[in-house]
């Protein structure tokens, strides 16, 4: 085919058509854009839920530290004073 015969083939886009195109790409671009939005906001949030979690761990492990010391008190105070109440104001142990 001669290069004034395929010169000949090539058609027009209107400007509606073209506007219409850019839209969508633009429509498209923005839509990436708010994915990679949302999806850094994902790893921010999950970093910090991990921090949170990681924390929560060391909080936990201290109650059960405290519950631990809690235990040996109470056992070494039922060895000293037998079971009781103990009225914290006063001193005082109530026995059972």
């Amino acid at each position: 085919m001669s290069f004034k015969k395929m010169e000949n083939l090539k058609k027009q886009l209107t400007q509606e058509e073209i506007d219409a195109i850019k839209d969508l790409q633009a429509q498209y671009n923005k839509t990436v854009f708010e994915l990679g939005s949302v999806e850094a906001q994902l790893h921010y949030l999950l970093a910090q839920t991990e921090s949170l979690k990681t924390e929560k761990n060391g909080i936990l492990s201290d109650m059960n530290k405290i519950g631990d010391k809690e235990k040996e008190l109470v056992d070494s105070l039922q060895e000293k004073y037998g079971a009781g109440n103990i009225d914290l104001a006063s001193g005082e142990i109530a026995p059972l």
